[in-house]
């Protein structure tokens, strides 16, 4: 059985987490940091690497964002000359794949480490040797992707289909364009589980929105076409004054009960204590209807986010099925849920 080792990467901070829950599902795996907090290094002998790889789209694990099969290593060269020749050497090694393909290339580099290059630079470099060899190179939908990840000492090269990675994106950077108009950033939050989740906000009808002020979440809605209540004592963004299909409840959601049945979706980024989260959400569970969906970021506020993620779900559990639950890489000391009404 052939073992290869794969570079994985979560949220700046997070990387003990996910390679906790990667110790406590594959005991055995060997692992070791690489950018301190975010990115490692892991290697399993107990499974193949298609069983391995099928085992984490099963149940993707929470923290872990993004990983990549290491083709090759080789030590960090020793000057920009010989570092251009190994990147046009791999490239190289890959024509046969290659051809005809649509391929992505992606390059990072810890922070201590001494890659001459710029992901564009690097970049720059690679994309003639594939071209030549006859592939296209592009940046979404590719059939391959190339990776490289450079160390302080050692460069990881990688060669792999998208579906292996997690995520397409280079280490699982999820980048939204930045609209014109764009109430807050913590949209690109609910744009992000619409796709990580696959579940399309357009197929909703009514949405209930807590804790909804300025607006993000809301306005994203709105631009689905939902009918939304968005519920929240502070004031929301001007641009949504008079939205004919947005209704402001200027109170505190522990305070508002709803027809059974109101809506068939409730999103929820409250900066609150999760397990008051949690309580509010379940009070509010009968205003769903059967099969309702909900989306809900939970704060990671104590020391211990695993448990603190297990007493939750247990929690969510007794009104709701739990769907998924992921750290987006746009939570930052928090995890998004996607749960079903009951």
């Amino acid at each position: 059985m052939k073992m290869t080792a794969f570079i994985a990467t979560a949220n700046p901070g997070f990387a003990p987490y996910a390679m906790e829950e990667l110790r406590r599902r594959f005991p055995g795996i060997a692992l070791s940091g690489l950018a301190p907090g975010e990115t490692f290094r892991l290697q399993h002998d107990d499974y193949s690497d298609e069983e391995w790889i099928a085992a984490l789209r099963r149940d993707e694990p929470i923290f872990l964002r993004h990983v990549f099969p290491v083709t090759e290593e080789i030590a960090m060269p020793a000057s920009p000359e010989e570092t251009a020749a190994a990147l046009a050497r791999f490239a190289a090694s890959r024509s046969a794949d290659a051809k005809g393909s649509a391929v992505a290339v992606q390059v990072r580099k810890s922070q201590d480490s001494p890659f001459p290059f710029s992901s564009a630079e690097a970049r720059d470099l690679i994309t003639p040797i594939l071209r030549e060899a006859g592939a296209e190179t592009v940046a979404r939908d590719a059939r391959w992707i190339l990776s490289v990840y450079a160390v302080k000492k050692a460069i990881y090269f990688g060669w792999s289909a998208p579906r292996d990675n997690l995520s397409d994106w280079p280490g699982g950077a999820v980048r939204f364009r930045r609209e014109e108009g764009l109430i807050s950033r913590a949209a690109f939050k609910l744009l992000e589980a619409e796709t990580t989740f696959d579940l399309p906000l357009a197929r909703f009808s009514s949405a209930l929105d807590l804790g909804a002020a300025p607006g993000g979440w809301t306005s994203v809605l709105l631009e689905r076409g939902l009918r939304v209540t968005a519920v929240d004592p502070a004031e929301m963004h001007p641009s949504l004054s008079g939205h004919p299909m947005l209704r402001h409840l200027r109170q505190n959601a522990s305070e508002l009960s709803f027809r059974p049945g109101s809506f068939d979706l409730l999103v929820c980024d409250m900066s609150w204590d999760p397990h008051h989260t949690c309580k509010i959400v379940t009070q509010l569970a009968p205003a769903l209807t059967a099969g309702a969906s909900g989306l809900i970021t939970l704060k990671l506020m104590y020391r211990k986010p695993l448990q603190t993620i297990a007493d939750l779900l247990a929690a969510y559990g007794e009104s709701f099925e739990i769907r998924r639950v992921k750290q987006l890489f746009h939570n930052r000391d928090e995890v998004t849920i996607w749960v079903r009404r009951l």
